[in-house]
């Protein structure tokens, strides 16, 4: 094979692995309920389409994922707390953020970061706002060294 017929081949196998990436990432999705919520009442941030077993979900106030506006991570079971943890916070095992007794305070953009063991997986969300499911950069560059890995 020549070497144009050899770099035009790498090129599609890396584009074809990177939107196999990109696609199983597209698959997390986060459900604000209810929509509205009203103080007192309780927020479920509710995660699905994780790819794979969750071995941690860390939840995250704003759109970073910076140690220092972590609210929590659930663990083996157990939620451990984070520099912007609040006592009416807590994470279900699938990932999913519950608040309890919901205040104003606490609208605003989240962010988990979920690690199975197939991917890590970020997702976005805007309380009284749209979700969006997003991949992180990590993500993207564990698929390049995978796909250069096998050319």
């Amino acid at each position: 094979m020549s070497g144009s017929h050899s770099t035009v081949l790498r090129s599609f196998v890396l584009s074809v692995l990177l939107h196999a990436c990109i696609g199983a990432t597209n698959k997390l999705n986060i459900e604000v309920l209810p929509v509205k919520p009203k103080s007192g009442e309780t927020l479920t941030l509710k995660v699905s389409g994780v790819n794979g077993n969750i071995l941690f979900a860390s939840w995250y106030k704003g759109l970073s994922t910076s140690a220092t506006d972590q609210i929590l991570t659930h663990l083996n079971g157990k939620d451990i707390k984070g520099p912007q943890f609040f006592k009416e916070a807590s994470c279900n095992p699938n990932g999913s953020l519950v608040i309890q007794n919901f205040q104003e305070t606490f609208k605003g953009d989240y962010t988990v970061q979920i690690q199975t063991n197939l991917v890590l997986q970020d997702g976005h969300v805007a309380v009284d706002g749209v979700a969006s499911a997003v991949f992180s950069p990590f993500t993207v560059l564990l698929g390049l060294l995978l796909s250069v890995t096998f050319l």
